[in-house]
């Protein structure tokens, strides 16, 4: 290359970076005005497009809300981010829905986590049956919520979660005298069982070692619940896919639907989602033949009241051949037949479920399970046929 050549093009070269330096420098100086000197938001975006899109989230919401009102996409996108932050959920809809089609994966991906903060499950199905919602967190959150097969979450994502699927290899704790399955079909009842194994975990009932608690295990698509809220929880075991799949090491199963009150049948509790912890332990202790102490339901008294003597840890029926101990008190338990007595004078858990475990039960509890370990039914034989619910 020639002398003059070469000075020709350092003339070029330097008149394109005056030019590009001049237009970066219009472009910002727009943007301030706009920050700082009350310009037109409109005119001044369309001044310099590309550098205020790049920009957006340097505007202040009443600017950003402008340019979203008149049409602009990606201010639309941007505002509808913002208002989904601060619950204004129904009017973001009205700036994020028209250009779903034209997002990026990325911005949808966004967007998509947005909704999910604020539980926006219909808008999440929406995205979902348009074919807009993306492989990724979101999609896997909705799969749960609408209880999906168990067999289409990600082991990973499961396990991000502290959660296990019903494929995943589950072990019993040899150190305990009772392991239990936690599983439930819908992400709050993981949620929930979670909780319930947190706080358990913080105070063992009725002492350390007895009963081990899995991780909550999703079993989406292999079991069919179908409890309504004033309905006993009920869940169709005998037709279950899962009862191949459970492993023969553990004791009990706690299975947490979506409604039902709660209930315990050989082995097996059924709780809603929507239950408390003081609800849990009332039906833990069901597991080792606790009976309830406010009246039972008119079909159970027809058979356990004809009976007498001890026929649960806190429950004595006495008649004409049996006596109850001293310093047992009157249950409502039966209504017929025999004579209910329980071991408290005072309201206990095992009449009214919102009440906390106290020590004379905890005692007895503990104490019962020392001496009858064995005769506890397991949930194997559930598995069999179909017992009356306690």
């Amino acid at each position: 290359m020639t002398k003059a050549k070469r000075y020709k093009l350092a003339v070029v070269l330097l008149c394109s970076l005056l030019i590009s330096g001049s237009s970066n420098h219009a472009n910002s100086i727009g943007f301030w005005q706009v920050l700082n000197a009350k310009a037109n938001i409109i005119q001044s975006y369309w001044l310099f497009p590309d550098y205020f899109s790049l920009h957006l989230q340097q505007l202040p919401d009443i600017a950003l809300a402008s340019l979203a009102r008149n049409k602009i996409p990606a201010a639309q996108y941007r505002y509808s981010l913002k208002l989904l932050k601060n619950n204004h959920t129904d009017t973001a809809k009205l700036f994020w829905q028209k250009n779903t089609h034209t997002m990026s994966e990325s911005k949808r991906q966004a967007l998509a986590m947005e909704l999910l903060a604020q539980s926006q499950w219909g808008d999440l199905k929406l995205l979902a049956k348009q074919g807009l919602l993306p492989e990724g967190d979101a999609l896997n959150h909705l799969k749960l919520q609408t209880t999906q097969p168990y067999s289409s979450l990600p082991t990973a994502f499961m396990q991000r979660l502290g959660f296990l699927s019903l494929s995943s290899e589950v072990k019993a704790d040899e150190q305990c005298l009772f392991n239990v399955l936690m599983m439930s079909d819908h992400r709050s009842g993981l949620y929930k069982l979670a909780k319930l194994i947190k706080q358990y975990n913080k105070r063992p009932e009725p002492s350390a070692g007895v009963f081990c608690l899995s991780q909550p295990i999703y079993v989406g698509g292999a079991i069919n619940c179908s409890s309504a809220a004033n309905k006993m929880a009920q869940c169709d075991w005998q037709t279950a896919r899962l009862k191949k799949q459970l492993p023969t090491d553990f004791d009990f199963i706690v299975m947490m639907p979506k409604q039902g009150s709660a209930n315990v049948r050989s082995g097996i509790m059924q709780l809603n989602s929507k239950a408390g912890y003081q609800v849990f332990l009332h039906e833990l202790m069901h597991f080792n033949g606790f009976e309830d102490e406010y009246a039972l339901p008119k079909t159970k008294q027809a058979w356990l009241c004809a009976q007498s003597g001890f026929v649960a840890p806190n429950l004595f029926l006495a008649n004409s051949e049996a006596t109850p101990p001293v310093g047992w008190y009157k249950s409502q338990s039966c209504q017929q037949g025999a004579v209910a007595y329980k071991p408290s004078e005072a309201w206990s858990i095992m009449q009214y479920q919102q009440l906390a475990l106290s020590a004379q039960y905890r005692a007895l509890w503990q104490a019962h399970i020392n001496t009858h370990f064995t005769v506890f039914p397991r949930f194997n034989s559930f598995m069999e046929r179909s017992i009356t619910p306690r």
